[in-house]
């Protein structure tokens, strides 16, 4: 128990982790190529309001022919006053500087380090004139077909390869601009790899601090649990000797003063108590290890049979429908005896809460190396779904302590218990509200 509820605590712990660093990991790794696209479209924005060319501020040494060394931040005199629509920046300072959000995307250098060329069609889709100048990974003929193809497709922006494209249509001619965008989406790409790789190294640190730290966290739970086990074992031990006592002691006046109502009350109440105390400590064990299935080799077959029997003359009394299709000759390798209570538990369960005029159904089968256990059985109003709460300690099918019906809520527990000790699994549904479905997988 406190090994699973550690495992399900580094599950968690794990799980939740990785969740929160793949929301950052993606995040960050969207914002940046956000930002690197962004900074594309305003390089191929400026391309375009110039006619597929940078500025040219002359004295400022945009226009590609080299920097002045004595008129850089002069304009040149002929060069009149600038239109009022010209980007405040360069009519103040006659810096080309463009700035996106915080970074710098135009500086003095940036012709020089932009690799791009232009391609203009006439209103047919011709090419009328082309530009390679800017860039040597693309050829003249090439750059035609593109544009010529995408001019045709009637897209407007986006990405071919690693190339950002404008197509700027006019009604005389059409403007491609084609920036290349290798370097940036490279470094976007090696962004990501080392992100997760640092993300990769982060979630082992954390799991192996987890796993070290994992026993400190729950060692207050695992002492809690331990203390209850410990109680539930000493306190049936404990609780044996009056149970003797006082059925020595009703034996006794009834052998003097004969048998009467009360010592037969008294005999039925000490025997209900000495079998839950049995079944407590039966749990307990279970719980903590202490029994473990002496395994061999049994007819599954031939001892649910002989289970249900009995469970099915009682149900003709009440009226109940008692149907059981049992796969012949299914040989299981556990504990018999265990196996058997699990069983009569199941049986008895079924019995109990159905009512009259009610269905019993159980099913064994057998596919490949798994088996299946299936009790169904009519009940009282429920929930659909799944229904695991069934499987707790002293829970009723009724949600009452007081119902009248025999039993004290602990056998779909030490079911549970006894299913989890051979390796399987069980579980409870009902799929219509009306019924309840209990499947043993083995």
């Amino acid at each position: 128990m406190i090994r699973k509820l550690r495992k399900s605590f580094i599950v968690t712990a794990m799980i939740s982790v990785i969740a929160v660093l793949a929301v950052i990991v993606c995040a960050m790794n969207a914002l940046n190529f956000i930002n690197t696209d962004n900074e594309a479209d305003t390089l191929i924005e400026l391309l375009a309001e110039n006619g597929g060319s940078f500025p040219d501020f002359r004295g400022n040494g945009m226009n590609g022919q080299g920097i002045q060394p004595d008129d850089r931040a002069v304009p040149p005199e002929d060069m009149g006053e600038l239109p009022e629509d010209i980007d405040v920046q360069r009519r103040g300072m006659f810096s080309p500087d463009r700035r996106f959000g915080d970074r710098m995307v135009m500086t003095a250098e940036t012709p020089y380090e932009t690799r791009f060329f232009t391609v203009t069609l006439d209103s047919s889709g011709s090419p009328v004139t082309s530009d390679t100048t800017r860039i040597a990974a693309v050829g003249t003929q090439d750059a035609l077909e593109m544009a010529q193809r995408l001019y045709a497709s009637g897209a407007v922006r986006g990405y071919e390869g690693t190339l950002k494209y404008l197509i700027q249509r006019g009604e005389d001619s059409t403007l491609c601009i084609f920036l290349d965008r290798s370097r940036a989406l490279l470094s976007v790409k090696d962004f990501m790899i080392s992100s997760l790789l640092v993300s990769l190294a982060a979630v082992i640190g954390i799991a192996v601090l987890v796993f070290i730290f994992s026993g400190a966290a729950i060692k207050p739970v695992a002492e809690s649990y331990e203390k209850q086990k410990k109680f539930i074992t000493d306190a049936g031990h404990e609780i044996k000797t009056p149970l003797t006592v006082i059925t020595t002691c009703t034996e006794v006046i009834e052998a003097e003063q004969g048998e009467s109502k009360w010592t037969t009350g008294i005999r039925a109440q000490t025997e209900r108590l000495t079998e839950l105390t049995k079944d407590l400590i039966a749990l307990a064990r279970m719980d903590e290890g202490g029994t473990r299935p002496e395994r061999e080799d049994f007819s599954l077959s031939e001892t649910l049979t002989e289970i249900l029997d009995p469970f099915m003359m009682i149900s003709e009394h009440r009226d109940v429908t008692f149907t059981a299709d049992i796969q012949p000759d299914i040989i299981f390798n556990g504990d018999r005896r265990l196996i058997a209570k699990l069983c009569s538990i199941l049986a008895d369960n079924a019995v109990k809460y159905t009512p009259d005029g009610g269905s019993i159904a159980f099913t064994l089968s057998r596919k490949g190396k798994r088996i299946t256990l299936v009790s169904e059985n009519t009940s009282e109003p429920m929930e659909k779904g799944a229904h695991p709460e069934l499987f707790d300690r002293f829970r009723r099918g009724d949600s009452s302590h007081s119902s009248d019906k025999p039993g004290y809520g602990i056998g779909l527990s030490m079911a549970q218990s006894v299913v989890q000790a051979h390796g399987g699994r069980i579980e409870a549904f009902s799929k219509d509200g009306k019924s309840l479905t209990i499947t043993v997988r083995l």
